[in-house]
């Protein structure tokens, strides 16, 4: 049983929930910090309320009942982190790696049915995916969520190749390959039970276009900024591409023939000064830039005193 986080907790609100815990077995606990508001221990599990209204329950080691029903309790509250689904399928869509400057755009495809909703939040809710984290992280959470394979769950990825960046209109491409994504779902299940959720990354009209034609046969469709924070469907999605690309980010870093110096790349953002450390030394010792590297983005062209990229084209969809 993972741990759960709740957010924006008004004051009467966690008071309620305080004395929930308090009259069903939970012990105070003296606060450990000038951010804590109140610490509460409640069977295996400790609950600390934050002076910003964040409330943490950390996980319970022997997975007592007793404190799912406490989490639930807390939903009944406070609201639920995620829309519930009114559907019979969720999807979800979203990818990493868009702005970094060095290696592939995953995106992914998730599709589970609403049988399996609280089980899946339990599992990922609490990840953090805002964050960094190392391959590991992802990778423990991914194999977890591959058991629920049996129940229904599945993914799709595609990658979206430097090369490709720097020659073709980004968000184009994504349209195309979320569009194919969709279409193979959509094999499976009845557009009228899903419910599709995609992160707006500004969705050209092609993909619209097919998106209104599934709304149109009456599938619940929703374009939506930061979906991942709303929408359970897109957190699954976001995790599996972050993963996805952690384990290329990873074997391109530990590869000796794209190290130098002893430097290896770092995370691939342009904002990580290892990162744009390696691209300085790299491109100081007059080496070609390896296939990993997109080339049309700023740092790279400004590296090579360019004054600026070329100018990009929509991707033929039959080719893409």
């Amino acid at each position: 049983m993972k741990g759960r986080t709740w957010k924006n907790i008004e004051k009467n609100a966690s008071e309620e929930i305080k004395s929930y815990l308090s009259e069903n077995g939970g012990t105070s606990e003296e606060v450990k910090s000038l951010y804590e508001e109140w610490r509460i221990r409640f069977s295996d599990s400790t609950f600390t309320y934050y002076t910003k209204g964040t409330l943490f329950s950390t996980p319970s080691p022997s997975n007592d009942p007793a404190v799912y029903k406490a989490w639930k309790k807390i939903d009944s509250l406070v609201g639920f982190t995620f829309s519930r689904p009114k559907k019979d399928f969720l999807m979800g869509l979203d990818e990493t790696g868009k702005g970094e400057i060095i290696g592939h755009t995953v995106l992914a495809g998730v599709i589970f049915p609403k049988g399996i909703f609280e089980k899946v939040d339990l599992l990922v809710g609490p990840a953090d995916t805002k964050k960094r984290h190392t391959f590991e992280y992802w990778d423990k959470i991914f194999e977890e969520l591959d058991h629920f394979r049996s129940s229904g769950f599945d993914f799709i990825t595609e990658k979206i190749s430097p090369s490709e960046v720097d020659r073709y209109n980004f968000n184009r491409i994504m349209d195309v390959r979320y569009q194919r994504i969709l279409s193979l779902f959509l094999q499976k299940v009845k557009i009228n039970q899903c419910r599709i959720v995609l992160d707006d990354y500004g969705v050209g009209t092609t993909l619209n276009r097919f998106l209104n034609s599934l709304t149109q046969k009456g599938a619940e469709v929703i374009i939506t900024k930061k979906a991942e924070d709303k929408y359970l469907g897109a957190k699954v999605a976001s995790l599996v591409s972050k993963r996805i690309r952690e384990k290329e980010i990873r074997e391109i870093n530990e590869n000796p023939d794209y190290q130098i110096n002893g430097l290896s790349i770092g995370s691939g953002n342009a904002g990580d000064k290892q990162t744009l450390d390696w691209l300085r030394k790299w491109h100081a010792a007059g080496k070609e830039w390896p296939w990993f590297i997109k080339r049309s983005f700023k740092t790279i062209w400004e590296m090579e005193g360019k004054t600026k990229s070329h100018k990009k084209i929509n991707p033929p969809s039959e080719k893409i």
